[in-house]
């Protein structure tokens, strides 16, 4: 074998050998952020009544692929089917499927301290129509009469936030 060709096979087997430790970089990133999730929402259920307050305090403090992860968990506990995406970022605005019986819904997850931003509901709008689906918009924050006007007539979209988001989370205590 020539010197070019060694030293050809050796770059392609490094160039192998790395791309391969990236995906499982990412792959181990991924499913540290489901152990977060499940940890936080099994953390939320076994305070004693929590408070809705309380409850979005501190949801917009943990990490937002963590709050991806958490809506996606909560509604599987609810009994939904979920479908998770290959990665975070990059993900053309849709951050998770959720699935029951006939009902399909895309996820799109905000944290936020404050009033929504009106172009991230409509961008969502849009990849919801793009898609042919539903969609659910859930976020921490709070929502402004213009993008509570733009809802009313986008009724393909779901708005979860304050109580609704705090019923997701929270699972139903055995009496």
């Amino acid at each position: 074998m020539s010197k070019e060709n060694y030293i050809f096979w050796i770059i392609f087997v490094l160039i192998f050998f790395l791309v391969n430790c990236l995906k499982i970089y990412k792959n181990i990133k991924h499913i540290n952020k489901i152990r977060d999730a499940r940890r936080i929402y099994k953390k939320i259920n076994a305070i004693e009544n929590p408070n809705e307050g309380w409850l979005i305090s501190y949801l917009r403090k943990i990490d937002p692929y963590v709050f991806e992860e958490l809506i996606l968990y909560s509604f599987k506990q609810k009994g939904w089917h979920i479908k998770r995406n290959k990665r975070y970022s990059g993900d053309g605005g849709i951050d998770g499927r959720i699935r029951k019986g006939k009902e399909k819904y895309i996820i799109q997850a905000k944290r936020y301290t404050e009033y929504i931003n009106i172009e991230h509901v409509k961008n969502f709008i849009k990849i919801c129509r793009t898609n042919k689906t539903e969609g659910m918009f859930i976020h921490t924050g709070k929502t402004g009469k213009e993008t509570k006007e733009l809802l009313k007539t986008n009724p393909q979209i779901k708005l979860i936030s304050g109580t609704t988001l705090y019923d997701l989370f929270i699972r139903e205590k055995q009496k």
